[in-house]
């Protein structure tokens, strides 16, 4: 009854929601990371979500996973709770098919298996806001953005003295966090500081399926600490100088369990990490021509243990150690064209290590990409804005594949807004694919993609209404996925991708009470096999409504729907039962320096999984501060 009831709610809110960039005047939003330069988003023909730091905080000290959850075409999946890897599928796509990028910087980790980034070791604490670009976008980003592009955009000063922030935070399974940041500017310097920590005992990760669900553990058994910090500051040195530097560094170290591949697979198994990334800019303007030269740096560190029992082989405790590093260069220039609109084109140079120790059995491999891309966008008759797009990466050991994208948006009316896009994406395998010992394949082909997207925007009531509609299919060449068995990569020949997102925001009662709802009708099949594709949900939905009862207070209810999926277990074909989730966030001003905010998770209690046979949080409260000065 509850997930007939999720269901129908969800569907019919899907007509009352947009995308939240849209809430805002769209002539005064600019969006950098469709066309790579700042873009009114009244221009843009990629379909696109903006989330804001003002909707981050509102959702008190969530993960990053928990933020992007739930956002049009956007399914996330976590292994057993806070610190566990999280993957991101973009409208079918595999998680290694979205570019994860901090501050513009390209950061997927170069040691996992397919060169995707745990999202888990970046904190919420330090973004202001997040631009999602679905379709492909190899044109402008290359390899690893064929389902899309997340861009991270971390915080900066604003013109003013020093403002301090102190921000804490606790709650269920031991969980508490806390934050301290520092941030300011000048007439020609900004700067922005802080350091972040999270704990929590967390909860069993594995053994959902034989009675250890997380809800009758809330002690947990499986802890999670994370520690670190980060800061941008910039300097304008005079009117047409600017330099630029921004870091972020963070620790965890937290505790997981064996898995089913274990006879005792909840025996505890130490993990540490280490993410560091680091950039620097420097941006020359001069009268139309804007110079962007960039040199970027990511370092990620994993060392864990894995214990085995097995009466039959022989017990073993395995030690893996991955080093990963991304370094290299991009220069960009930007021309504008006047009533020719305006050209982008950029050189860049990457090179990427892998290195690994697997029970003794070692690698240490590097590839470089050397890249050159150009983009055209115009705006026609003030109401149709194209652009047209190009690239070509060589990849060492992997070929050179070059990929195109075009957009299109109109304004039809004053209230109505079509769009479309096409584009085609590529995908070279990982080091770690090709090289780790006894699970590679040396064999394996780059995945190309092409993909197209149309939709439209349409507005009622003065603007306190907005719908929004996109058709997306997307076809995938040589798709890599891994053996049930042996683990061991291989190439299918096609996989396809299609669906309808939904959006739509109200507001009820303005200055009161706003209505979001989204949902994501989603169809993936494996041409090879004709079987979907795992961990895809052919519906997800969310609905929202934030109310402010009194001044200076927030509530917001949020439900979740996430349909069946298919996975896999112990090398067969599973099914992941359809649920619903009911959280609350609720925040209290109380003045300009102190604020109240506390959140409810799962209040329904559900049993669900991302993955089969790892757990999940049961009913779950937190509450924390917030001060300024």
């Amino acid at each position: 009854m509850l997930k007939r009831a999720v269901r129908a709610a969800c569907l019919a809110g899907a007509a009352l929601y947009v995308l939240p960039s849209y809430a805002q005047e769209k002539s005064q939003e600019l969006i950098i990371t469709p066309n790579r330069m700042p873009v009114s988003i009244q221009q843009i023909g990629s379909a696109i979500t903006v989330i804001t730091q003002e909707e981050i905080a509102a959702q008190g000290n969530k993960s990053l996973r928990d933020i992007l959850d739930g956002q049009p075409g956007v399914t996330v999946t976590e292994v057993g709770g806070p610190g566990g890897a999280v993957s991101v599928n973009m409208r079918g796509t595999n998680t290694n098919h979205v570019a994860f990028l901090i501050d513009g910087m390209r950061v997927n980790d170069p040691t996992t298996v397919s060169g995707d980034l745990d999202l888990s070791i970046v904190p919420v604490q330090i973004i202001e806001r997040i631009e999602i670009v679905r379709g492909p976008q190899s044109a402008l980003y290359g390899s690893d953005s064929i389902g899309g592009v997340i861009n991270i955009i971390t915080k900066k000063g604003k013109q003013g003295p020093p403002v301090w922030i102190f921000r804490t935070e606790g709650g269920s399974y031991g969980t508490f966090s806390n934050k301290l940041s520092v941030a300011g500017a000048t007439p020609d310097t900004n700067y922005s500081l802080s350091l972040n920590q999270f704990h929590t005992d967390g909860f069993q990760r594995v053994g959902y399926r034989v009675g250890r669900l997380a809800y009758l553990n809330p002690n947990g058994v499986d802890p999670m600490s994370r520690y670190g910090g980060s800061g941008k500051v910039s300097k304008q040195i005079n009117d047409w100088l600017t330099l630029e530097t921004g870091f972020n560094i963070s620790r965890e170290r937290l505790q997981y369990d064996s898995g089913p591949y274990s006879e005792d697979m909840l025996s505890p198994n130490p993990q540490t990490g280490r993410l560091m990334t680091a950039y620097q800019k420097v941006v020359a303007e001069n009268g139309p021509f804007r110079t962007t030269v960039t040199s970027f740096e990511t370092k990620i560190y994993r060392d864990l243990w894995l214990y085995t029992k097995d009466s039959t082989y022989g017990d073993t405790n395995a030690h893996y150690v991955y080093n990963g590093t991304r370094l290299g260069g991009e220069i960009q220039e930007d021309v504008k064209l006047g009533a020719y609109g305006a050209l982008t084109a950029g050189m860049r140079y990457e090179r990427e290590r892998a290195a690994g120790d697997e029970d003794s059995a070692t690698y240490d491999k590097r590839q470089n990409t050397r890249s050159a891309f150009v983009l055209h966008q115009i705006s026609l008759f003030e109401k149709l804005h194209l652009s047209t797009g190009g690239r070509i990466d060589d990849v060492t050991g992997s070929g050179t594949f070059a990929t195109y994208r075009v957009t299109a948006a109109y304004d039809l009316t004053q209230t109505t807004r079509v769009r479309a896009s096409y584009g085609t994406g590529a995908k070279a395998p990982s080091l770690y694919q090709l090289y780790v010992p006894n699970y590679n394949n040396a064999d394996l082909k780059s995945e190309k993609s092409q993909g197209y997207d149309i939709g439209f925007e349409q507005t009622f009531f003065a603007e306190s209404a907005r719908i929004n509609a996109n058709y997306f299919n997307n076809r995938i060449e040589n798709l890599i996925v891994g053996d049930a068995s042996t683990f061991i990569p291989y190439n299918v020949d096609k996989a396809t991708t299609s669906g309808v997102e939904f959006g739509g925001e109200y507001n009820l009662v303005p200055g009161w009470a706003k209505l979001k709802s989204a949902y994501t009708h989603l169809q993936t099949r494996d041409e090879s096999t004709g079987l979907r594709l795992l961990r895809r949900p052919r519906h997800a939905a969310r609905l929202s409504v934030a109310v402010t009862p009194i001044k200076d207070l927030s509530v917001e209810p949020i439900l979740r729907y996430i349909g069946e999926r298919s996975d896999t277990y112990l090398g067969s074909r599973v099914t992941l039962k359809a649920y619903a989730r009911f959280d609350v966030a609720v925040d209290y001003k109380v003045s300009d320096k102190l604020s109240f905010f506390a959140r409810g998770e799962n209040l329904t209690n559900a049993r669900y999984e991302d993955i089969y046979n790892y757990g999940t949080a049961g009913r779950s409260a937190y509450a924390g501060l917030q001060m300024t000065w």
